[in-house]
C-alpha cells in the first residue's frame, strides 16, 4: 500500500514523520515535489540510513511555492500528471499544505483526489493549530480522502488534542522530538501508537 503524508501547514514536521514512519515499517521513500534546499530525502536518509529512497516526481532548486519555482526555472510539467512509484510499501511526503500550489493549476489536495491513497495528516502545536487542523480534516473528507489518523509534533497539548479529537473523531498519536543520536528510541512510541491503524486498514 502506499501512504500520503501531508500536512496541515509548510514546516509542521511532514519529513520526520515520513523519516519515523519508514524506518519502523519499512517503507520506501518518495517526495512527491521538492522545491529547495537541502532535499527531504537527505534528510529521511541521514535519519533513517537503511530507508530506501525513490526520489522525487519533480525536483525544483529554487525555494519557493512550486508554481512559482517552475516559473523561475523554466521547468514544464503538468502537476495532477506527476507518476508515482509502481510498487508497494511506499510513503508519498507531500509538499506544504493541502491548498498548497502543486504547478499553476491545481493542488496537493487535489492531486490526492485524482490519485486517490489513505494519508496521514501531521499537525504541530502553535497559535491556530486548532483552526488549520480542522479546516483540512473537513477538506480531506469532503474529497472522500481516508485519514488514517493525526500525527502531532511538539510539546503535547491535551486540550488542544480532545477538542480536535472530540470535534472531528480523528485518532491522534504524537511524535516525540528526535535527531540523530536519539531516533530509533524516541519513534519506539510512535511505531507502537501507529500499528493498529496499518493492521485495521491492511496495509
Amino acid at each position: 500500500m502506499q501512504i500520503y503524508i501531508s500536512g496541515i501547514h509548510t514546516d509542521v514536521g511532514k519529513t520526520h514523520v515520513s523519516a519515523a514512519f519508514c524506518a519502523s515499517f519499512n517503507y520506501a521513500y518518495f517526495k512527491l515535489i521538492q522545491a529547495g534546499t537541502p532535499r527531504d530525502c537527505e534528510v529521511v536518509q541521514r535519519f533513517s540510513p537503511n530507508t530506501e529512497v525513490l526520489g522525487e516526481g519533480v525536483c525544483l532548486k529554487t525555494p519557493a511555492s512550486p508554481h512559482i519555482a517552475k516559473l523561475y526555472e523554466n521547468v514544464q510539467y503538468r502537476g495532477l500528471e506527476i507518476a508515482l512509484p509502481t510498487r508497494d510499501n511506499v510513503v508519498i511526503e507531500l509538499a506544504g499544505g493541502l491548498f498548497s500550489p502543486l504547478d499553476e493549476y491545481s493542488c496537493m489536495l487535489d492531486y490526492m483526489q485524482n490519485h486517490k491513497r489513505p494519508t496521514i495528516l501531521v499537525g504541530k502545536y502553535y497559535l491556530g493549530a486548532i483552526n488549520h487542523i480542522i479546516l483540512s480534516i473537513n477538506a480531506l473528507k469532503q474529497r472522500d480522502i481516508e485519514i488514517l489518523c493525526l500525527v502531532m509534533n511538539g510539546v503535547i497539548d491535551l486540550n488542544v488534542d480532545k477538542f480536535i479529537y472530540e470535534y472531528t473523531g480523528i485518532n491522534i498519536i504524537h511524535l516525540d522530538t528526535f535527531d540523530t543520536t536519539d531516533f530509533t528510541q524516541r519513534i519506539l512510541n510512535f511505531k507502537h501508537a501507529m500499528q493498529p491503524y496499518l493492521v485495521g486498514n491492511g496495509l
